[in-house]
């Protein structure tokens, strides 16, 4: 009898340990029982799979790979991000009219600047795509005068400003000589800012900041190859008439951007593992993309669920001080490094939250030097926490003696696309510079936004649309001191009657 009681209780013991080893995770040189399901967290998660003895059964072999590569493509989904954004710009310099390597597309015009990821209505827009492997090294000569340029590459990194934030501070003119992935740097560089890009095509634009001096500044902005240096071609400059979103494109349609990328760009040694699992979805260098249905139907799910991820990455920001101050909800809207590294990793939710929502990157847009660049706060709540809602009407108080010594800037953007509010008045911006801007006695600023204009205050006041949910970028043109050490206040907008 005695006996066998010891043997009971040394089986409990067993069964205790076995079950308690099950929940907690093995002790070293012990291995943890095969589970017989998943657990209930994980299967609420990816849902149920079928299993026996342990083993997932054919039908949940299969049902495994379709988590992975779910999982996988969504993620995929946000790596992409950045080179998606710059196609959709790209297409839309083709789509009005550009046809040689160097030509120029101007956005200048309310239907053509809409479809920008978060532009600015302040300024204009003009841009160009070439394809470094038809030109060969390029030169980019720009004047003096208030212009504001970069040179990118194609996941929009910068790699050298031009013009007000140059290194000439649009004092002066100067050239760059830009050279791509694999070209030799030519033994005659007297005279240039040498910069060597990582894409084949360059991504570079610039703005002029004064629309009055558009013509004249955009005729004397030069590109053309190096080997043409001795007698340079005129500079060729389209004004866009044609209204083109860039927004990144939704289901399947993501994914042939992204192959359309991968086929032409050389691999970075940061994207190999990024490249492997592209390879698992049917997306490799040289070989046709061809995914049968069931790939189809994954890709297009996980393109649906990778743009929300993008979208609350950028919407309720998880970044350590991602807020401008803590009396109010506007938040730093770029919070990506522009080389897109840190020292132990390279950016992945920070570039996501930038380029999901805008376009292009430089060092003058993370300024801390009073004075110079430009930077921009975002919201996407009112005072109350609600999404800032079209059908409602709100006040935003701009507070006395904005940090500028250029302008600010309040635009309105769709949160659906992140393209500029569309309204029959064609404005979606007030500014400083904006004719008939009504300042309070204090010399406070009461912007408004809503479906109708509060009576006597039209100037200052933007139309949204009922239906559509809106959020705006506050910029601020050669920021000062108080707006660096957080002293100007920037309320809550607002609801009003």
């Amino acid at each position: 009898m005695k006996i066998k009681t010891i043997i009971a209780v040394a089986l409990v013991g067993a069964v205790t340990f076995r079950t308690t080893q099950a929940l907690v995770g093995q002790e070293p040189g012990k291995l943890a029982p095969l589970p017989e399901k998943l657990p209930a967290s994980v299967e609420a998660r990816v849902g149920k799979i079928e299993f026996a003895k342990g083993l997932p059964t054919k039908t949940g072999i299969q049902q495994i790979f379709d988590v992975q590569d779910f999982q996988r493509a969504c993620q995929l989904y946000q790596w992409a991000i950045p080179v998606i954004g710059t196609l959709g710009w790209h297409r839309a310099n083709i789509a009005n009219g550009a046809t040689s390597e160097t030509d120029w597309v101007a956005y200048d015009d309310f239907g053509p600047r809409s479809g920008i990821l978060t532009p600015n209505q302040e300024v204009t827009y003009v841009m160009a795509f070439p394809d470094m492997e038809k030109t060969g090294p390029l030169v980019l000569e720009y004047p003096a005068g208030k212009i504001a340029g970069i040179v990118m590459d194609y996941w929009q990194r910068p790699q050298s400003d031009y013009g007000l934030t140059g290194p000439e501070r649009g004092q002066s003119g100067g050239k760059v000589l830009i050279v791509g992935p694999g070209q030799a740097v030519p033994a005659d560089t007297a005279g240039y800012h040498v910069v060597q890009v990582k894409t084949r095509i360059l991504f570079t634009g610039y703005r002029v900041l004064d629309r009055r001096e558009k013509e004249a500044l955009t005729a004397k902005v030069l590109m053309y190859p190096y080997s043409q240096r001795d007698n340079p071609p005129a500079s060729k400059v389209i004004f866009a008439k044609k209204t083109f979103t860039q927004s990144h494109p939704r289901g399947f349609a993501y994914w042939e951007c992204v192959n359309q990328f991968v086929q032409r760009e050389p691999v970075h040694e940061r994207d190999r593992l990024f490249m492997a699992m592209l390879r698992a979805l049917g997306i490799e260098m040289g070989k046709p993309f061809q995914p049968n249905s069931r790939m189809q139907g994954i890709l297009t799910d996980a393109a649906a669920m990778g743009e929300q991820m993008a979208r609350v990455t950028v919407y309720e920001k998880r970044f350590e001080n991602a807020y401008y101050r803590k009396d109010a909800k506007w938040q730093y809207a770029l919070v990506v490094d522009p080389s897109q590294r840190q020292p132990n990793y390279d950016e992945l939710d920070e570039r996501t939250d930038w380029f999901y929502e805008a376009i292009g990157c430089s060092y003058a847009m993370i300024t801390k030097t009073p004075g110079v660049g430009s930077v921009y706060l975002a919201t996407y709540q009112d005072k109350d926490g609600e999404w800032l809602d079209g059908g409602q009407n709100y006040r935003l108080k701009v507070s006395p003696n904005p940090p500028m010594k250029q302008f600010w800037a309040a635009s309105v953007y769709d949160m659906d696309t992140r393209n500029l509010m569309g309204n029959a008045s064609a404005k979606a911006e007030i500014s400083s510079n904006t004719q008939g801007l009504q300042k309070n006695a204090d010399g406070s600023v009461d912007v408004y936004f809503g479906p109708k204009p509060p009576q006597g205050r039209e100037a200052n006041w933007v139309e949204t649309q009922t239906g559509i949910f809106w959020f705006p970028y506050f910029r601020l043109y050669a920021p000062t001191e108080a707006y660096f050490d957080q002293s100007w206040p920037l309320p809550d907008i607002e609801k009003v009657k």
